[in-house]
């Protein structure tokens, strides 16, 4: 139904499967942790299975109410090699960026405005009105608002003993742009 597999329950008591997959009482869970006397259970890790699963099932449920999420990405190559890229999706007319890498040796040479700049370009072609992007402050917040982006929340919280923010912008397209 959702891209996954069927995944038969098993028998409580039973060991998990090789793949981790473990079922008792009808419901999933991956790893180990279960709240006793509940269909409710942790995961150590985000199998993709898991990911794909839960963002299938959203957008089933979203495409019936007429919400749809068009996801695209775009790609930087330097001699025919991966050099940097960007992940993004459209839906209620915002582009909402997902991941902008580029290559180490390639950074503060402008790839990255430039890959903005088409996912941008490619979300008008989309209806999108706006755009909404997050990064941490161990990152390049300083990047976004040289780019027109404006800081509208943030959340303060520590890593490997220090503090870091995660940071959101947005930015309105005008007609002009």
């Amino acid at each position: 139904m959702c891209g996954m597999p069927a995944l038969e329950p098993k028998p409580q008591g039973r060991p998990p499967s090789r793949n981790g997959w473990t079922g008792t009482d009808g419901s999933l869970s991956y790893g180990d942790h279960r709240r006793r006397g509940s269909n409710v259970r942790n995961t150590r890790s985000r199998p993709a299975e898991i990911a794909t699963a839960i963002s299938d099932s959203i957008s089933v449920f979203n495409e019936s109410a007429e919400i749809r999420r068009g996801a695209f990405a775009i790609v930087w190559r330097e001699s025919g090699e991966l050099a940097g890229g960007i992940t993004a999706s459209v839906s209620i007319s915002v582009l909402f960026i997902g991941d902008l890498w580029v290559a180490k040796s390639l950074r503060l040479s402008g790839i990255g405005r430039k890959l903005m700049a088409a996912a941008e370009e490619e979300s008008r072609h989309r209806a999108a009105v706006m755009a909404c992007v997050d990064t941490l402050s161990t990152q390049a917040p300083d990047f976004y608002p040289r780019l027109g982006y404006v800081e509208f929340g943030r959340v303060s919280g520590h890593a490997g003993g220090r503090p870091v923010d995660r940071i959101w912008f947005r930015k309105e397209f005008s007609a002009a742009d």
